[in-house]
């Protein structure tokens, strides 16, 4: 490996495809995982979703395959938990995923599961971390999950009703953000039908074709679910930026009706939300600003998988605070979404090492809103009187147990609140 890409891949954070497959079957509650591979890549993955979903050990397993079967084959020891799951649990579905090395050998993982004699579908998967990084296993996982099992046919769609597409639990603070999205959206007189891979049954999954519009939540994640929803069933989607902030959560919500034909009646409740709250705030920011002053920095940096760093970027300058140059890494470095005009340099994840690094040299007194990976690279270079907040992961740093989420208009008051506090501690601090 060069130099170059040994620092594209020391200063970057993504999982791997097998966390990214495994993620999106663990979101599924009647769902059973088997990582057929070492320890070692099953409990990367286990420990990776099990933050969010702390029982998902009950339903992950691993066959541990030992020098000889990663020679001459995985049979045994893959038979050997296939019998554990069918006399121990009856999972509707099955998934079987394939390490790196595993994957090399070649075995028929659908052909010896077949002997297992299972009452539910399995899919199976080479998922390891050379066929590439979490979004793109999950999409994976999630295509084999739609081609295997299908859906109900398209019928007659119920008014009102959608489906959240490329949400899953293993982005930070993810369960938080998908309740308030739904609640959100019941304010505005949608249903939620499905969120395949974030809390949906195998059922719910099955009937989502009964929904009027699939809207896509994380870009990198749900397109080519989308696409391919839409090419086997009918199914229409909308593919925007998440809501963030209490104007982008507005506009968010009439995009979606304008393809739905929503009066402005339905939004009546949102924005009587939306105004309470603001009151709320606005009163308590500017109590703060006659003390502290404004929530000024001369530069941030945004750092997470692209649709939550857009996404944040959009309601940061034009919401929350006012900054000088805002800079955002595309932890992914996938670049589909609609840039937002306000961002004034966007930086990839995956092959800008080093202007990310001189980006994070020159931050002193700045804001960062990122993960403990550019935190770690602060340090290393020792740039002071950084105010940084977490909003992706790794986080090594925080916990968040109540609800308070980073999107819609509840997240809008948490993020005001977390940014506030923070500059304020720092302001007495003197720095």
């Amino acid at each position: 490996m060069d130099k170059q890409a040994w620092d594209n891949v020391h200063t970057q954070f993504n999982s791997c495809a097998l966390t990214g497959a495994a993620a999106f079957f663990a979101g599924i509650p009647d769902s059973a995982v088997v990582v057929n591979g070492p320890l070692w890549c099953y409990f990367y993955a286990l420990r990776y979703i099990e933050r969010a979903c702390p029982t998902v050990g009950n339903r992950f397993y691993c066959t541990q395959p030992d020098n000889n079967a990663v020679i001459y084959g995985t049979e045994d020891c893959l038979m050997e938990i296939l019998e554990v799951i069918r006399e121990k649990s009856k999972p509707s579905v099955l998934f079987i995923e394939n390490s790196c090395a595993i994957s090399l050998i070649g075995d028929d993982v659908a052909g010896i599961a077949k002997q297992a004699n299972l009452s539910c579908p399995v899919v199976s998967l080479d998922s390891g971390g050379i066929k590439g990084t979490f979004s793109e296993g999950y999409q994976a996982g999630a295509k084999a999950y739609f081609s295997k099992i299908p859906l109900q046919s398209r019928g007659e769609a119920r008014p009102r009703t959608v489906n959240l597409l490329g949400c899953t639990l293993g982005y930070y603070n993810a369960a938080n953000d998908i309740e308030e999205i739904k609640r959100l959206l019941a304010l505005a007189g949608y249903q939620v039908l499905a969120c395949p891979g974030a809390g949906s049954s195998t059922e719910e999954i099955a009937a989502m074709t009964k929904a009027e519009l699939n809207i896509v939540i994380h870009e990198e994640l749900g397109d080519g679910i989308a696409q391919y929803l839409q090419k086997e069933y009918g199914m229409p989607y909308l593919s925007l930026l998440p809501p963030y902030g209490m104007e982008g959560s507005m506009r968010w919500l009439r995009t979606i009706g304008q393809i739905m034909w929503m009066s402005d009646a339905s939004f009546a409740p949102v924005l009587q939300e939306i105004d309470d709250l603001s009151k709320k705030m606005d009163g308590a920011i500017l109590d703060m600003q006659r003390i502290w002053g404004d929530l000024w920095f001369d530069q941030t940096l945004i750092a997470a998988t692209s649709s939550i760093a857009l996404g944040i970027a959009e309601a940061l300058r034009l919401e929350w605070i006012d900054t000088g140059f805002l800079s955002v890494i595309l932890q992914n470095g996938i670049l589909s979404n609609a840039v937002p005009d306000c961002i004034d340099r966007i930086l990839s994840g995956q092959g800008d090492s080093q202007a990310i690094e001189s980006q994070l040299a020159g931050l002193t007194g700045g804001l960062l809103l990122g993960s403990s990976n550019e935190k770690a690279l602060l340090q290393q270079k020792a740039v002071p009187n950084v105010l940084c907040q977490n909003i992706a992961l790794p986080v090594y740093d925080e916990i968040i147990l109540s609800t308070r989420p980073f999107m819609g208009i509840r997240g809008a008051c948490h993020m005001n609140e977390r940014l506030w506090n923070q500059y304020i501690s720092r302001c007495q601090q003197g720095v």
